[in-house]
């Protein structure tokens, strides 16, 4: 097998395995019919002896805030494999290419949207963030106009936005990322091609802005595809605010299509305001939902490039399992001081898969063992902000110490070095 880029002239190939996968019920590809909109993904193929793909992927690189700072992270879509190519390990090789494909790049995460979480979770990939989907009757959001301005200066306007708005949302994406990490930094290529264009069909793109700036931006598409087609639904996939006051304009713009939707349905973030402010909460549905999966791509080389407060001093040895990639499978020593991170490793990978056969107490109490274990996937949501130590400890992904782990000065050291933060991936890829 051989993993390599997938050839330009053979897109319709790519475009094939695309279909069966992810809309099987259009029925088989016809090359005559497909749109010609381009993607901005690199794609790739595993191709067997014969020079056919048993298995495609294709790879986004953008930039998300990670504690602190924009790094470069590796959006991993498009995974596929035709059923004649299943349950042969074409698709875990797809995998392990990859990463080593962002290893070289020097990409140190890897997040994607999962089909099966369980599936991604067996690869070394965990849950980054949530969000929240709330629906209601749109006269439900009336509750906003004791809270904001809805007339005058003060309340602003609202705009259709185009591909020539990038400067203008700029700014809005920015305080996100204060907000939420794991915000994107757009590109005006992104902004173009993903932003304010949709897979089959184009989303409307809202802005409202007041003295002339922006402080909102919202997508959204109306959907008739239900039982009655006279009451159509609202479908709101894409809301970034600069504060809470643009959050309750854009559920005011909401409320305003009450003529046209009986239903509003809202992609939010995960802490967006609401059933504590709407005068029947029971007549909102709110539900929590996990978003995309992240995994760290190089436990070291990612480790050495957080930027801890200067004021944390740690050491400590960290074994950790990868089930994917050798050279994450190992222990390793850490070393915090003078806001740098120096990653020192002290094992080779077949040491600790024999040392992993026994039970994470066991090991604990082994007197050559290191100060914490941990999976890759749990470590990679420590190391975004998705989960806290003491969570991690809970949910058996990280085990410290001996019974005494939540007050081991391990604990505190990976306390300080991993506080937990506020995450928040909103785009699809």
């Amino acid at each position: 097998m051989e993993y390599r880029e997938f050839p330009d002239e053979r897109a319709d190939e790519f475009d094939a395995f695309m279909r069966y996968a992810f809309a099987p019920a259009e029925g088989p590809y016809d090359p005559e019919e497909a749109d010609d909109q381009d993607t901005i993904a690199e794609t790739r193929g595993l191709f067997d002896a014969a020079d056919d793909p048993v298995a495609v992927c294709a790879h986004h690189y953008f930039s998300l805030r990670i504690r602190g700072a924009d790094r470069e992270v590796a959006g991993l879509s498009a995974v596929a494999s035709p059923p004649e190519h299943r349950r042969q390990g074409n698709v875990g090789r797809l995998l392990r290419e990859s990463l080593a494909e962002y290893r070289d790049r020097g990409v140190h995460v890897s997040t994607l949207w999962p089909f099966e979480y369980p599936f991604y979770a067996g690869y070394g990939w965990a849950t980054a963030s949530r969000y929240r989907r709330l629906t209601a009757p749109p006269d439900r959001l009336g509750f906003v106009d004791d809270l904001i301005a809805t007339a005058g200066d003060d309340a602003g306007t609202f705009r259709p936005l185009d591909e020539d708005d990038y400067e203008a949302v700029k700014p809005v994406l920015a305080a996100m990322a204060e907000r939420y990490d794991l915000t994107m930094d757009w590109t005006e290529e992104w902004w173009r091609e993903r932003a304010v264009q949709g897979w089959k069909t184009d989303p409307f793109v809202y802005g409202w802005e007041r003295d002339g700036d922006l402080r909102a931006i919202c997508a959204y598409s109306f959907d008739d595809d239900v039982d009655d087609a006279d009451d159509p639904v609202l479908r709101v996939t894409d809301v970034a605010v600069a504060d809470d006051e643009a959050w309750f304009q854009l559920l005011r713009f909401f409320r305003n299509h009450d003529s046209q939707v009986v239903e509003v349905r809202i992609r939010a973030p995960p802490d967006a305001p609401l059933l504590d402010l709407v005068g029947d909460p029971r007549a909102v549905d709110c539900e929590v939902r996990t978003g995309p999966m992240v995994r760290l791509v190089d436990v070291a080389a990612a480790l050495e490039a957080l930027d801890p407060d200067p004021a944390v001093e740690a050491a400590f040895s960290l074994s950790v399992t990868d089930p994917l990639v050798d050279w994450n499978d190992g222990t390793f020593r850490v070393a915090v001081a003078d806001g740098a991170v120096t990653v020192e490793s002290v094992s080779d990978g077949e040491g600790d898969r024999a040392e992993d056969e026994r039970t994470k107490a066991e090991a604990a109490d082994a007197p050559d063992a290191p100060d914490a274990s941990v999976d890759v996937g749990t470590l990679s949501q420590l190391y975004v902000g998705y989960k806290s130590v003491d969570e991690a400890v809970r949910s058996d992904g990280l085990a410290v110490g001996s019974a005494t782990a939540a007050n081991s000065p391990t604990a505190a050291d990976l306390r300080a070095v991993f506080p937990p933060r506020r995450t928040h991936l909103r785009e699809g890829f």
